[in-house]
Parts: structure tokens; sequence; C-alpha cells
């Protein structure tokens, strides 16, 4: 059973399951959910608790010793499990050894970061489903995040006008953590309800934060206005051209392989598939395959091109401006292309 975080207090009303896995990339929404599964177990009277990280070097006998030990103070006890990256063979097969230890004095709470299609079919995630709910924790983007921050704003008895939940979303996309924090603050100040723009900008900091995959959909999609922020701000921390010429490479790459192979009579879907396109990124390729023509692409390609040459002769401010100038050529067949 899959839960999201904000499911889990309804879900948490009918009894604690055997075991759940909380896996994302997302911190704070991450770290809230153990906690809130923390709390019912206390509240359940799972007083004893050990924590493991699954690294290479994890004694895995040592969870299970503990697994099966009694404590004189606590007859109930959480083992918390925190997964790498990858697993290797040895991992999985303990992992899944483990899981069969499930007992209804012994509480599972296993974590791990956010998982691609590939690892979402291994044995070891379906084990993990199977044993209790499965919690992912994802940042929530620019069209849910509004949403989330209403949420957190009514949480401590504060409103916003439209104009002001608009500005907190472009304040701190990205970056929940902050916004909580800053959230928190506000509801100290006993200021007056809804909140205003003008207030909000007087008393709140903006700390918005984006990670290079970030400036994929919204090219894709022909947001260009929106793409060139989340440039300005990657260059802004310190992300290097680099990285995010081998992204769009790889994008504009796919891109052109799927636009060859509905011209040699393939659907889009049959294309994808073979091309192994995630099922969830399909709508956003087939969106930009219908505003860009074939020499659009071919054009944009070679912005990249000179991009990544800039970046081999360490000319970082040629780099960023063709990257800029990419940016803007993701604009529909009609609009002109502003070379730098």
């Amino acid at each position: 059973m899959r839960l999201y975080p904000e499911q889990l207090g309804k879900h948490l009303k009918a009894g604690l399951a055997p075991c759940y896995f909380v896996y994302g990339d997302e911190p704070l929404l991450k770290q809230e959910a153990l906690d809130e599964l923390r709390r019912a177990a206390r509240a359940q009277g799972f007083d004893e608790r050990h924590k493991f990280d699954a690294d290479e070097g994890l004694d895995w006998d040592s969870i299970f010793d503990a697994s099966q030990s009694l404590s004189l103070f606590s007859s109930r006890q959480i083992i918390e499990l925190v997964l790498p990256e990858k697993l290797d063979r040895t991992a999985s097969d303990r992992l899944r050894e483990l899981l069969q230890q499930c007992h209804a004095d012994l509480l599972l709470l296993i974590s791990g970061p956010r998982l691609n299609q590939q690892q979402q079919k291994t044995a070891w995630y379906k084990a993990l489903a199977e044993a209790g709910p499965v919690v992912p924790v994802f940042t929530p983007d620019a069209r849910h995040l509004a949403r989330w921050l209403e949420l957190r704003l009514r949480r401590h008895q504060l409103s916003a006008e439209p104009d002001a939940l608009h500005w907190l979303t472009l304040a701190f996309e990205g970056n929940l953590l902050a916004a909580a924090g800053e959230i928190e603050k506000l509801a100290l100040l006993d200021l007056p309800q809804p909140l205003t723009l003008a207030e909000l900008q007087q008393q709140v900091q903006p700390h918005y934060h984006f990670n290079p995959f970030q400036l994929l959909d919204p090219l894709l999609q022909g947001k260009v206005k929106r793409g060139c922020r989340i440039l300005q701000q990657l260059r802004q921390e310190g992300i290097e051209a680099g990285m995010l010429c081998y992204l769009l490479s790889k994008e504009l790459n796919t891109l052109q392989q799927l636009q060859a192979a509905m011209a040699d009579g393939q659907s889009f879907q049959q294309a994808a598939a073979k091309l192994h396109v995630w099922s969830s990124r399909q709508p956003l390729m087939q969106t930009a395959l219908n505003r860009l023509r074939g020499p659009k692409i071919a054009a944009l390609s070679r912005m990249l091109a000179a991009a990544d040459a800039a970046v081999a002769t360490f000319d970082d401010d040629s780099a960023w401006r063709w990257l800029q100038a990419l940016c803007v050529g993701f604009l529909d067949d009609k609009e002109p292309v502003i070379l730098p």
C-alpha cells in the first residue's frame, strides 16, 4: 500500500502496520513522517529503539540480534534502518530476511533516498511494499507548493492573501525546510490576518533552491521565463555549467531520437518505449515535439555544443551565456532565437 505523508494521520488512527518504508528526497517531509510514526509507536508502547545504517560495513547479524532480544524495560521495540543509494545483493537478501521477522512487538521503520522506476521493480522493494505501507516523500512542484504553504500556514493559525501566497511560492520553491522555519517565526509575531504581500516582503527573507533536474521540465513545456529563472539561480548556487550541459545533452538526444523514429513511421508510444523514456516524462517529451521541429532541435544542439566547448576551455561566462540562449531557444518555432 502506498501512503503519502498527509495520509499518515488518518492511517495511524487504525493502528500501526508492522513495517513502514519512507523514501524520497525531501528532508523536511521525510523527517516529519518518521517523527509521526515514532510518536504513534511510543503511544502504543514501543519504548526501545535501535538504529542502523545499511552501508557496506553493516553487521546484519547485529540487527537480527536486536530484533530477537527482549529488554528489561520494554517488550516492544523499533528497529530503524537507513538504506543507501544502492543495495548490493547481500544487503537485498538480508533485508528480505529481516522483513520475515516482523511480529506484533517489533516495528520496522525503514527509510531511504528517492528511487527510480528500475529500483521500484527490484525484489527488495517489492518485499517492502508487501510488508507494509511505502511512504514516498517528494518536494512539491510549483503547481502544488501553494497548497502546501496554505496548509502549513493554517497549521499555525495563519492565512495569506492570494498575491502574498504566490510570493511565498516563489520565495521558497525547493526549500521547504526554510519555509517551515519562516512560517513558525511569522506565527510568533502576532501579525494581522490575512498576511499581505507588503507584510511578508518586510518580514520574510526568500530562500528558494533548485536542483539541476528542475531546469528540464519547464523548458520542455516552453515555460522559458521560468527556465531562465531556474538557470540563474543554479549559477548563483554554484552548479557547474558542465553538469547542465550533460543533462541537456541527454534530453536533446532523446528528442532527436524520438523525432527520427516517428519520421520512420513509429508511433510516439513505440519510440518512447524503445528508448526507455519514463512514463511520467512521456507527456513532456510529446509536448516538446509538438512545439519544436527538426531544425529548431538541431539549432538547440548547436548552442549546446558551443556551451560545452566553452566549458572545455574554462570560459565560464561564455558557457552560461550559451546556456541562457539555449533556454530562450526552447520557445516555439515562431519565436526568434537570440544568440549570444
